[in-house]
This record gives structure tokens, C-alpha cells and sequence, in this order.
């Protein structure tokens, strides 16, 4: 016997409310197309994404009741979920013209708002539902959301602090309150939060994956991956969790393991690019060059279908067009467009006329003012500087241990008018300090590499903004970086067009270098480094992701023609040392040829360059500060001029030294270069000995000149401020 239908929606309900949708749409499915049948049938055909039953029910219910506005609000909820936006936002003007203090209208509007893209009109629309039900959460919390996505992030973390105060059980609330903090670097609050968020819902993956992220950028790696185990336990497919503890074993140097999580999150949600892109540089650092270019094939495709995320960095070691890195990078640029949107800052009270101020104040900003490339490339520049003319200032965001004796590090805080020890201030406070010294000038020295702070550049910190020396390559931030410093030869001006910035060229070469870099007074034997008493010995020290599947077989091929040469190579990790070794045997090279050089302080590593004959470079990421380093010392650097600002480095410095016969033009003339200079000692004799008598005056290593020349780019930057001009592409005459 059927039972009369207020007894089935009675059970429909029951189920309904009991979490079982599927058991509800059942009951209703053979029931009358009644209103309350139609209803609640629309409702569990939405909660199990049966979207098409959901939409026909719901527009006949319209259609049978249009004045009453739940109905026409479950119809655009069951749109947007189809993504039939325009007809969503049309159902829900019509139950706004029904009943306009309905909360649900705004609040709904502000999802489909989101959906689209238009945060501006969702953060608006979140607002006016947030009035209307100021009991309630969640319309301030998605406000939250619209406005991170806006750049605005004070007011987000304003409105998510009111949220916490008055919910303090809310794990949502505390999620995206850690979320807003790591947005503007501030790791402890972040953590702080994000702990909260797991007190209120111990058993939610998301809180213990995003502070395990915070903790592996504070480099507490032992807390961090418990923090990403302890996600990873609560929900074995949850993509992100499982991309943030591979991640971290990463930075833990386990890459074995950290292969097998990145693996599985890419398995769970193989359109996820940041995992992709994670994998490619383990598998670069590697050697792996198969699984390598699997990974950048699936980001290629990834990237055709519009989706960002990539680190721009990862991919300069691969043979990539300017155009397409200038696309993928103004992509990773876009996140921080909405920052410099909403800054209101001009620096138009640092306008004084014609005339230059007596100092320019030029701010200095990294993470690596210790012992690090950067540092020992700059430091004698930063002590150059003329203190007549310039007032310097570091800001110095990165993180070191206490008590550490590092001589570098002391010897910058001289160097520099003030030194800033800013790790702690988050993008917020860091930008309201930079901006009270009334900088002229602000120097980029990280771009996008580990721990930048982009975020302050794009809010603006000085009228004038630039890069330097950190990133080969555009920072795709039109509208936060101004210039970017560079030379003819690693941007000529036929390839302006592939950067967002305008170019500074200098003279010489865009590398700045320490003349005052020491070289140890021990030159260790051959044998103690492993060496063999006779044969030529070529040599790379770039660090191993910079070797390619195109460059080896060129090195192999020497090593073939040269009987009793073998290869010097940097000892990355044990991994890509075994990597190689299996290339060097599929190459009928034996792998014995192959010798691997441990990392050692720069003055022991500057004076085993001795026992090495010939530098050879890698093609599409050249060696930057290692090519220095080698021709400081007096080593020969063979290499390929490619495309890419990377790829013209080494181009650039020998050009700089006096060397430009060790440039070759393509890969088939890198190997016959190499062949020819292994075979005639008197050659590469005379090209030392160049070297040794000529390093106190080549441009390359004459840091005053550097410095005057960088002085001069300082000023025709901040002059066409001064003149009310934009910035320009601007070409530093050389001095005299």
C-alpha cells in the first residue's frame, strides 16, 4: 500500500536531515511534482552532484511558485554548479526583487561573483550579507577571501580578527586568518593560526598542511613534516597535503621520499601545476632527464590551458623561448597585481626639481646578505659605494641561527650606512619601515628565488624599483619593478620585448665582482682531490640541475676524443652523481671518468680551479657566479651563447675579461672549441696566463668601475622620476 505523500517527504526529511541525500531522492522519486516534493527532491539531486535532475526540478518549482525567493536561490546555486553564471546571477535579482534583505541573495551572489573572477563584486556582495546576518560567519569570512584575492589584506586580516574574537571555535575562521598572515610573511602569527584551526577541528588535513608549510619556511623541518604526516593520516587523498609533505622532504634532503608523496599528489589531481612543478626540479636536481621532461611536457599543456602556479625559476635550465618565459612568469607576476593595484603610494613627496638630492638613499633588499653568491659577488661594491653621493641601506629578510660567527654577514653591516634585520616584520610592517627612510631607490636582489619578499615591491617601498643580480630573467611585475639591470650582451636590444621591465644596460658586464675575494694560499695535489696524476682534466662546478640531456652527450663525446681526460663535476647529491654515472656507461664512457668535487669554503674551492684545465659551461642556465669564480682563479670558461638571459652570461663575463674567443655559437662549435683547446697546451697556457696578468684590469673584476657605473644607472633612473617621466630603457655611458 502507498503511504500518503506527507508521510514519505516526512521520511525524505528525516533522511534528508541525517546526512543521506541519495535515501531522501529515493522516497521523492515517484512522488507527485508537488512544491514540497520538488523542493526537497532539488536539494538531494544538488547534494550528489546530479546537477541536471537538480536544475529541472528546481525551475519547475519556479515556475509553479516564482514568488517565493528559496526557490529561485537553490535554482542559482544548482547554475552556478553548472556554471551558468549569467543565469545564476538572473535567479538570485529575481529573489532579491521577492525579498532584498534575504542574506542568502548577497551571499550567494558573492560565490558566483568569485566563481567568475570578479572579487571586487563578490567582496561587495559578501558585505551587504554580512549586514544583513551579522551573527553569522560565514558571509565575513568569504568577504575575507575576496579581498585576499584583491591584494587587500589588511582589511581581510581586520575582518578575520573580529571573525576569531567573536567565533573563537571556528576553525574556518583561524585557517584563513593563518592564510591572510602567510600571505603577508608573517610566519609565526600564520602558525599561530593555523594551530588554532587545528584545536577547534583536530581532525581537519587542511590546518596541519598549511602549518606544516609555515614551519618548513621557519626551517623547523622536523616539525613540518610531522605536521604534513599528521594531514597526510587524516585524509590519504588530500592533494595538497600530500604535495606540502613532499615539499618538505625536499627541503629535509629525502628526495626519495619526497618523490613518492609529490607522485601520489600529482595522482590525486594531476591538474595541480605547483606539484608538477615541484617534481620537474627534483627530477632536475637529479639528472633524471626523462622523468624531467615528462613533467615539463605536462606543464607545457598545463599552461596552454591558461592555468599558472609554476616557479619561474625551475624552468631556466630548460631550453624555453623568451616569449613563452615572459608569459609564465608575468602569470606567477599576476598573484601580486592586485597588491600594487591597491597601493596608493607615488613617492611625490621626494620630488625636489631639478635639483639632485645631495644623497641618494638607495635601499638594498634580500635574504642573502651573508655567506652566499650574492654576497660575495656585491659585497665590494656595497663598500664602494661614494658616501658623498649615496646613503646605502640593507634590508635584510633573511633567517639566521644565534650566535652564528659568519665573517661575511660582518663585514656587510659595515659596509652599508644602516643594516636592517627585517625577518620578522611581515609584508605589512616591512613596508611601512622601508617607506619611512624615504628611499629614492629600491633594489631587488632575490626576485624570484627562496625567500623573496615580492610582495613589498609590489605595494611599493621608493618611486624608483629595480632588479638586480638575484634572477636572470624577467620578474613579469609591470607596475612593481621598474627596471631591471642588465648589459648588451644578456639583453640586446632585440629582445627587450620578452621583459616586463625596461632595461638598464650597463657597460661591460652587468656582474658586479669582488676583487677582494681570497684564494687560499694551499693549492691541494691532484691526488688529494681525487684527481689522476695525468690527463686533462675538464671541469664543471654548476650545481647539477644546470646539466642537461643536451649538454652531457657533448662532454661524453669529449671525453671519447680525449683518452685519459675525465670530468670534474660538483657533488650535488648522490642521486644525480649515480644518474650521471649510468649516462657516462650508456655513453660507452666509463664511469670511473667521471670525479665528483664535495662542497668546501669558496678560498679552498677558488684554489683547487689549479688542478682543472678547461671550464665548460652548461647551455641553457650558464654558470653565473661559478664562471667567476673560475676566472678569478685563472680558468679558462668555455661556452655556448643561447637565447636567454641565462643562457648569456657567460658570454657576458668573458666578454668582460678579455676572453671573447671562448664563446662559441652553437653546440657543435662548444665541442669543437673544446676538442681543439684540450689538444694544444700552448693555447690554453697562453689563455691563463691572460688571465693572471690581466685580472687587476679587466672591466670583469674592476669593482670601482662597476660601481660608478651602477652609481650613474641610480641616477638617470631616479632623474627621469624627478622630470615626471616613466621609466624607460636607459643606456649608461661607460666612464672615462
Amino acid at each position: 500500500m502507498n503511504q500518503p505523500l506527507s508521510s514519505t517527504l516526512a521520511a525524505a526529511r528525516q533522511a534528508w536531515a541525517s546526512g543521506a541525500p541519495a535515501h531522501a531522492a529515493a522516497l521523492l522519486a515517484d512522488q507527485p511534482r508537488e512544491p514540497a516534493v520538488l523542493e526537497l527532491l532539488g536539494v538531494a539531486w544538488a547534494a550528489q552532484g546530479r546537477w541536471d535532475e537538480a536544475l529541472a526540478c528546481q525551475q519547475a518549482l519556479v515556475d509553479l511558485l516564482p514568488e517565493q525567493p528559496a526557490g529561485w536561490i537553490n535554482l542559482a546555486n544548482t547554475q552556478a554548479a553548472l556554471g551558468q553564471f549569467d543565469g545564476a546571477l538572473a535567479s538570485l535579482a529575481r529573489a532579491e526583487d521577492i525579498d532584498a534583505a534575504q542574506p542568502a541573495v548577497h551571499f550567494n551572489r558573492g560565490n558566483v561573483r568569485m566563481q567568475q573572477g570578479d572579487h571586487s563584486a563578490a567582496s561587495e556582495s559578501f558585505r551587504r550579507a554580512g549586514e544583513l546576518a551579522p551573527q553569522r560567519p560565514d558571509p565575513f569570512c568569504n568577504q575575507a577571501m575576496a579581498l585576499n584575492a584583491l591584494g587587500r589584506h589588511q582589511e581581510a586580516l581586520q575582518i578575520l580578527q573580529r571573525v576569531v574574537a567573536r567565533h573563537p571555535g571556528l576553525a574556518q575562521g583561524w585557517n584563513l586568518l593563518g592564510i591572510t598572515w602567510h600571505k603577508l610573511e608573517a610566519d609565526r602569527q600564520a602558525l599561530e593560526s593555523y594551530q588554532r584551526a587545528a584545536q577547534c577541528a583536530p581532525q581537519w588535513a587542511d590546518a596541519y598542511s598549511n602549518a606544516a608549510q609555515v614551519l618548513a619556511r621557519m626551517e623547523r623541518l622536523p616539525e613540518a613534516e610531522a605536521s604534513a604526516r599528521r594531514a597526510v593520516q587524516l585524509d590519504p587523498t588530500h592533494a595538497d597535503a600530500l604535495r606540502t609533505l613532499g615539499v618538505v622532504l625536499v627541503s629535509a634532503r629525502q628526495p626519495n621520499q619526497a618523490r613518492e608523496w609529490l607522485e601520489r599528489a600529482h595522482q590525486q589531481c594531476p591538474q595541480d601545476v605547483l606539484t608538477l612543478s615541484n617534481l620537474l626540479a627534483l627530477e632536475s636536481a637529479a639528472c633524471n632527464w626523462a622523468a624531467a621532461e615528462q613533467h615539463l611536457a605536462a606543464l607545457r599543456g598545463l599552461w596552454r590551458q591558461g592555468r599558472g602556479g609554476v616557479e619561474p625559476w625551475r624552468l631556466l635550465s630548460f631550453d624555453i623561448q623568451m616569449a613563452e618565459l615572459r608569459t609564465l612568469t608575468e602569470r606567477e607576476g599576476a598573484r601580486y597585481a592586485a597588491r600594487a593595484a591597491a597601493s596608493t603610494f607615488s613617492g611625490e613627496h621626494l620630488r625636489r626639481g631639478p635639483a639632485r638630492p645631495e644623497r641618494l638613499r638607495i635601499g638594498y633588499f634580500s635574504s642573502d646578505f651573508h655567506q652566499h653568491a650574492t654576497a660575495y659577488l656585491a659585497a665590494g661594491m656595497f663598500e664602494q659605494h661614494d658616501r658623498m653621493r649615496f646613503e646605502t641601506m640593507a634590508f635584510c629578510f633573511g633567517r639566521y641561527p644565534h650566535g652564528l660567527q659568519d665573517p661575511m654577514r660582518e663585514r656587510l653591516h659595515a659596509a652599508f650606512d644602516r643594516f636592517e634585520t627585517v625577518r620578522e616584520l611581515n609584508d605589512i610592517e616591512l613596508v611601512r619601515l622601508a617607506r619611512s627612510f624615504d628611499l629614492h631607490v629600491a633594489v631587488d636582489l632575490k626576485g624570484h628565488t627562496k625567500d623573496s619578499r615580492q610582495g613589498i615591491f609590489a605595494q611599493r617601498v621608493a618611486p624608483v624599483q629595480m632588479h638586480y643580480l638575484g634572477y636572470p630573467g624577467t620578474l613579469g611585475m609591470p607596475g612593481a619593478i621598474d627596471y631591471l639591470v642588465a648589459d648588451r650582451l644578456v639583453v640586446p636590444p632585440c629582445s627587450r620585448d620578452s621583459y616586463s621591465e625596461k632595461i638598464i644596460e650597463l657597460p661591460d658586464s652587468y656582474q658586479v665582482n669582488d676583487r677582494g675575494r681570497a684564494i687560499d694560499h694551499h693549492t691541494p695535489s691532484r691526488a688529494e682531490l681525487g684527481l689522476p696524476a695525468r690527463g686533462f682534466v675538464f671541469c664543471c662546478f654548476n650545481n647539477n640541475y644546470k646539466i642537461t640531456r643536451d649538454v652531457f652527450p657533448l662532454w661524453m663525446a669529449l671525453l671519447r676524443q680525449r683518452p685519459g681526460s675525465v670530468l670534474w663535476l660538483l657533488e650535488d647529491n648522490p642521486i644525480a652523481a649515480a644518474n650521471l654515472r649510468a649516462a657516462a656507461t650508456a655513453a660507452n664512457v666509463d664511469a670511473a671518468r667521471l670525479v665528483f668535487a664535495p662542497r668546501v669554503p669558496l678560498p679552498r674551492h677558488l684554489a683547487r680551479h689549479a688542478q682543472a684545465d678547461l671550464f665548460l659551461d652548461t647551455l641553457h642556465y650558464n654558470a653565473h657566479t661559478t664562471a667567476s669564480d673560475a676566472l678569478w682563479a685563472g680558468l679558462p670558461v668555455l661556452t655556448c651563447m643561447g637565447q636567454t638571459f641565462a643562457a648569456r652570461v657567460g658570454a657576458s663575463l668573458l666578454t668582460a675579461c678579455g676572453l671573447p674567443e671562448l664563446i662559441a655559437s652553437s653546440p657543435e662549435d662548444y665541442l669543437n672549441l673544446a676538442l681543439a683547446l684540450s689538444s694544444d697546451p700552448a693555447r690554453l697556457s697562453a689563455l691563463r696566463q691572460r688571465l693572471e696578468s690581466s685580472r687587476m684590469q679587466v672591466p670583469l673584476f674592476d669593482t670601482a668601475r662597476f660601481t660608478r657605473h651602477i652609481e650613474r644607472a641610480y641616477d638617470m633612473a631616479w632623474d627621469r622620476f624627478e622630470r615626471g617621466l616613466p621609466p624607460d630603457h636607459l643606456v649608461v655611458p661607460p666612464i672615462d
